[in-house]
């Protein structure tokens, strides 16, 4: 793997050149890509005529030409599984120093530091400790066997995190080997150490360490510490902030802790953003990713934020937010992330459903190890059809969505249990009652005039909705929602996510209707392409009328396009709103 940064005296590991990364780095654009591509060619009044003439005549044609012969391709693409971890097999030639000479010099730096700060001692120090750990990670015997042969030990006192030993760890490579151009800035503190990024595949649901733990694979935050106190030496591995410092004689040093490699090695090691577009056309392979995780294991006493992504989107929209948020001390220490994914084909009232009730199996999991002391200051974070889905989430929605669909009271429906239970789950329901402020970002609230366009519907009517729907223990069937619906004197619904995009959707007057529930603080983020030209602007997909929401405790317009999570005016709005959160209650 290519190394991201030269060695200093502040990040002094010899990035090992025998790594390789697991996959070419992605080069994709964040966010609804295809959707912004393809939504921002046509003005809003043209005709069904005039968007085929503009289609055939137009470099979009193209791009969307390009986009539909990829499906084949990627669909065998994802059958592929995840790609390997990067492993050291052989011992670059710039750590052939034996190892004798390099814990003297390390046991020398040691004693120095031991006396008086020494920034020089400290370099010395992590260097030395660098190629031995590049020493003992490329042999091909057990790690306590490779240990003992430059004359260490590992310290097995502590497990490495999530219950993890260094055995059951795919891979353990220096932070600074780690690529992480594709999530932004590196953001590292200095000291003594380090630091590594472990990688702990999970390829099914099974296998996660932790409930709510991410799909792919969990990267565990470390740094290797040489401990020269006693003898032999003893490498420690601590977990990224577990421990602030470290004692050497009567003096303490602090760890050195890379903050961005961890999440850069996993977008890397994952295939959540790889695979956008087949998420939306066929839903249903991706039900072993669809759900909430923790970035990091749940830490009772911190806030969560919970991040909900867009059409044609995931996760990883959101990464580069998320990297700078990291790289702060103050969102560390207070708050910690979470995820929604979900398939981004099927309609957004189902998913809005998903949502709650992954947010309540979260608090019970949350009420499991501790206090709730500040779920409920939970800040919820919707991107694009994701902002649509977060706000579904948190009005007083009464009886205004079932009426929207059916004029005939759910008890009457000729239809199973199941399937009236499914429908009261979508239709009538509760707010959620832990998140206490929101931020939506170029949200469709009113809809997109886009999603009315004839090629959208043309590509709506090949989506691929999944013949069983289920939320919570209710499960319903496709034709049988259908025959609920007709019941109530309506055609076949729009249940794919873009015809639920459309203004004309009638769940969208509810939704405007409703109010939001007692005690949220909510925000808006609108892109305007940089035209300044806000109220009549528009981000390339959704216009600012559909954005904008009445109420708001703050309005930023960014000079941006649909696509604006990892935009610096973005980042810098959603930092201001966490920390006045922090203040603020």
């Amino acid at each position: 793997m290519k190394t991201a940064i030269n060695p200093s005296p502040e990040n002094p590991a010899f990035p090992n050149p025998t790594h390789r990364a697991a996959r070419h780095t992605k080069n994709h654009p964040c966010g609804d890509s295809i959707t912004q591509a393809l939504f921002a060619r046509f003005p809003p009044e043209t005709s069904r005529v005039s968007s085929w003439r503009i289609l055939l005549n137009s470099d979009i044609s193209h791009h969307l030409v390009k986009q539909l012969l990829l499906l084949p391709f990627l669909f065998v693409l994802c059958q592929c599984g995840a790609p390997s971890a990067p492993r050291c097999h052989t011992i670059s030639p710039r750590v052939k120093t034996p190892a004798p000479e390099l814990l003297t010099e390390a046991a020398q730096a040691w004693q120095e530091m031991s006396n008086k700060p020494s920034p020089l001692a400290r370099t010395r120090y992590n260097s030395a400790t660098a190629r031995l750990f590049a020493k003992m990670e490329c042999g091909k015997k057990g790690w306590d066997l490779q240990a003992s042969r430059i004359g260490t030990v590992i310290d097995r006192s502590h497990t490495l995190g999530t219950g993890l030993k260094l055995e059951d760890l795919d891979a353990l490579i220096p932070a600074a080997n780690v690529d992480v151009k594709g999530i932004g800035t590196r953001h590292h503190d200095p000291g003594i150490g380090i630091p590594l990024v472990g990688w702990k595949s999970s390829n099914t649901i099974s296998d996660r360490q932790f409930e709510f733990a991410p799909p792919s694979g969990i990267p565990l935050n470390l740094t290797a510490i040489l401990d020269f106190s006693k003898s032999p030496p003893i490498w420690r591995f601590i977990y990224g902030g577990k421990v602030p410092g470290i004692q050497i004689g009567r003096r303490t040093e602090g760890v050195a802790i890379d903050w961005s490699a961890p999440s850069a090695l996993y977008w890397r090691m994952s295939d959540l953003d790889d695979l956008n577009l087949l998420k939306v056309f066929l839903p249903t392979r991706f039900t072993d990713q669809a759900g909430l995780f923790f970035a990091t294991p749940y830490t009772p006493g911190k806030i969560p934020v919970v991040f909900v992504h867009g059409l044609n989107s995931s996760p990883g929209t959101y990464k580069t937010l998320h990297n700078e948020l990291v790289g702060q001390k103050w969102f560390r220490e207070k708050y910690q992330a979470l995820f929604f994914s979900y398939p981004t084909g099927i309609a957004w009232p189902y998913n809005a459903a998903k949502f709650r009730r992954q947010l309540k199996r979260a608090q019970t999991y949350a009420a499991s190890k501790g206090p709730l002391n500040h779920w409920d200051r939970m800040v919820v974070v919707g991107h694009s059809m994701g902002g649509v889905i977060s706000k579904a989430s948190l009005i007083e929605p009464g009886d205004r969505f079932y009426q929207a669909s059916y004029s005939t009271p759910i008890e009457e429906l000729n239809v199973s249990t199941q399937t009236r239970d499914a429908i009261k789950q979508v239709r009538l329901y509760s707010p959620l009652d832990a998140p206490s402020r929101a931020i939506f970002m170029a949200a469709p609230l009113q809809g997109a005039p886009a999603a009315d366009r004839f090629i959208w519907q043309a590509i709506s009517s090949i989506i691929r909705i999944p013949k069983v729907l289920t939320i919570d223990f209710a499960t319903a069937t496709l034709s049988e929602i259908s025959n609920a619906i007709q019941q109530g004197g309506q055609t076949r619904p729009p249940l794919t996510s873009i015809g639920t995009l459309s203004p004309n959707y009638r769940a969208y007057s509810a939704l405007k209707k409703s109010p939001f529930r007692d005690g949220l603080t909510y925000h808006a983020i609108i892109g305007d392409r940089g035209k300044n030209n806000s109220p009549n602007s528009s981000d390339g997909i959704v216009p600012y009328w559909s954005s904008h929401l009445d109420g708001a405790a703050s309005e930023k317009i960014v000079p941006a396009d649909h696509t604006l999570t990892a935009h610096p005016a973005t980042i810098a709005e959603v930092a201001r709103i966490l920390q006045l959160h922090l203040i603020s209650q």
